[in-house]
């Protein structure tokens, strides 16, 4: 306790502030249980009440069993009959309950668990989805954090739901065994609780010490991930084995580990020894307590039955802090992925989105003025710069220039995953962070450089371009031929319900294939948009379906504004005009016979690949 009384004021004040730290995630997250399933959580916490229950009224049976038993024998008298069966009713209603409850406990634990797993996704689905850019995922801490919240939470919200039940269910058995000795003496129950102080207070110093080395720690953790990551999954497999990359990870996993657990190895140990040296003054208190109850029952102030009450009541007492203790440590893990978890619902979109929006054009007429266009990414690289230009209407417009040049940063800014740094889009003079967001999107069909592969059918696939075709057979035909996968899906026994992807067992394309799937799914959503943006769309085709692409790309075109990204010049000649990039800067723009004349960066482009073209 001297102890206690020296530790400076800064770290008590440090500690309390943990304390209710770890208070308000409790409560929260207890909130969460209630509103995730509150039935079944009901349900569950009334098995739990009536098991805690139990113990109480069994330590209080047994005590009225020895008192009658020795009143009848000291007495030479017979025992009351009805006495007798109530105290066999009551002891057999125990008996009954303990054995009768632990499978709907279990079963409304199972019940509670699922529907509480299911919630948490729920809401991290929910919160992503009202993120309408792109900023916050490539955030690479705020990204970090995300999957690791998407690992725990297959089994941390099991984790919470069996800590706080068993916090519940103890604390309530605790309070019933606490009153059953206040007769025995108030100051009793008072000193078994003050005699776990000190060893709760140190308890929760260590933790703290704990918590703040596992967030510091937390990039340690993070490492490990990764490189067990690339270990473990298909996206690294061929480079690994080719360059014999396996030691050098399993190495650097080893060494973020040992980092991390020499730290944490420390701080348990210290944990240990605090609360076994803490546990004596514990010892004595009880002991105490134990002394004063023997001696008032030498003196005959005690019945025998009031002993047993003591001695079992203390036994249980011991047991039932120390697995509250334990249980709420154990939350500490718990609790970190909690934090974690609230974070990242509490997070506010970064994008501003005006409502109601004004109405998006219906057709554009004017045109979509890009004006002095800015753009840095979070960490400060400067990705455009001071770029100024107007898409006509009905016009193909050419995006060209080398890799980090600002070509697909364009094309997410028109798509308004990003608003600019510095600058403003117009639509028809109206600004872009103006109107109806959900609206403006459905006027752009996208092919991006990086598509997506969706573990659905191949109907589901080109239909998630605009979901009113997902069960029209005819439009998908259509949108599949202009893609030019029409015979390969043709010649699947299931056609369009064939399965694609590994995930499931499903068929499994070629990178061409793929890509021609994603250009189908912009062919179906270009019916109802008046912008396509092919970006890079024909990267993973052989030269033979590149031309039917863009052969089929410059009928589609017509009547809308397209947008075309590429690094094959050949492709551009369709343009209407052309805009070159470099390092973030627009430096040329103009035909393809205006920017060979004016022999700059993309007369040079065009040479050094129509040499290529000459050596094929």
């Amino acid at each position: 306790m001297s102890a206690l009384l020296k530790t400076p004021p800064s770290e008590i004040r440090r500690i309390i502030k943990f304390f209710f730290q770890y208070i308000h995630l409790f409560i929260r997250s207890v909130t969460l249980l209630w509103i995730a399933t509150p039935t079944e959580t009901t349900f569950f916490s009334i098995t739990l009440l009536l098991q805690s229950a139990i113990p109480g009224i069994a330590i209080w049976i047994n005590k009225q069993v020895v008192d009658a038993v020795t009143t009848t024998l000291s007495l030479h008298q017979e025992s009351s009959f009805w006495t007798l069966i109530s105290l066999v009713a009551g002891w057999a209603t125990a008996i009954l309950l303990q054995n009768l409850l632990p499978p709907y406990s279990e079963a409304a634990f199972a019940n509670v668990k699922e529907k509480l797993t299911a919630y948490v996704n729920f809401l991290l689905l929910q919160k992503a989805d009202s993120f309408k850019d792109l900023m916050r995922f490539e955030d690479s801490y705020f990204y970090d954090e995300l999957q690791l919240i998407q690992e725990q939470v297959v089994y941390q919200p099991t984790n919470l739901l069996g800590t706080v039940s068993i916090i519940f269910r103890e604390s309530i058995a605790m309070a019933i065994v606490l009153i059953l000795l206040t007769p025995l003496g108030w100051w009793i129950p008072l000193i078994i609780l003050l005699a776990f102080l000190p060893q709760t207070y140190f308890s929760f110093q260590i933790q703290w010490d704990i918590w703040e080395t596992m967030s510091e720690k937390s990039p340690q953790a993070r490492k490990m991930q990764y490189y067990s990551s690339v270990m473990l999954t298909d996206a690294y497999a061929k480079e690994v084995r080719l360059f014999g990359l396996g030691s050098l990870f399993i190495q650097r996993y080893l060494e973020a580990f040992e980092d991390k657990y020499q730290a944490m190895r420390s701080l348990r140990t210290k944990k240990a020894l605090v609360r076994s040296i803490l546990a004596v003054s514990s010892a004595l208190a009880n002991a105490l307590a134990f002394y004063w109850v023997v001696l008032q029952a030498l003196r005959g102030q005690l019945s025998p039955g009031n002993i047993l009450l003591f001695i079992q009541s203390l036994a249980y007492l011991q047991e039932n802090l120390i697995q509250i203790i334990n249980s709420i440590f154990a939350m500490q893990e718990t609790l970190i992925f909690m934090e974690r978890l609230y974070k990242f619902l509490d997070s506010q979109p970064t994008l501003p989105i005006a409502k109601p929006g004004l109405p998006v054009p219906l057709p554009i007429r004017s045109g979509i003025t890009f004006e002095n266009i800015s753009f840095s990414y979070p960490d400060g690289r400067l990705a455009l710069e001071d770029i100024s230009f107007t898409l006509k209407p009905g016009k193909t417009v050419a995006l060209v220039g080398e890799n980090g040049s600002g070509k697909t940063t364009l094309i997410k800014l028109l798509a308004r995953f990003y608003d600019p740094t510095k600058g403003k889009i117009l639509i028809d003079g109206t600004e872009l962070i103006s109107l109806e967001l959900e609206e403006w999107r459905r006027q752009i069909a996208v092919v991006f450089q990086d598509f997506c592969r969706y573990s659905l059918t191949i109907g589901e696939n080109i239909a998630l371009g605009n979901l009113n075709s997902l069960n029209n057979l005819e439009e998908l035909k259509i949108a599949a031929k202009k893609a030019g996968i029409f015979d390969k899906i043709d010649s699947l026994e299931n056609k369009y319900q064939t399965l694609l992807g590994k995930q499931f067992d499903g068929t499994e394309l070629s990178g061409g294939e793929w890509q021609k799937v994603a250009i189908a799914r912009a062919f179906i959503r270009q019916k109802q948009s008046q912008i396509l943006v092919l970006d890079e769309p024909t990267a993973a085709l052989d030269p033979r379906s590149e031309y039917e692409i863009y052969h089929t790309f410059s009928e589609l075109v017509r009547g809308k504004t397209a947008i075309l990204v590429t690094h094959r010049l050949a492709s551009v000649l369709m343009a209407d005009a052309i805009l070159v990039l470099k390092r973030g800067k627009l430096i040329e723009q103009g035909t393809h016979e205006e920017l060979l004349q004016q022999g700059g960066e993309y007369a040079t482009l065009w040479n050094m690949q129509a040499k290529q073209y000459d050596r094929s």
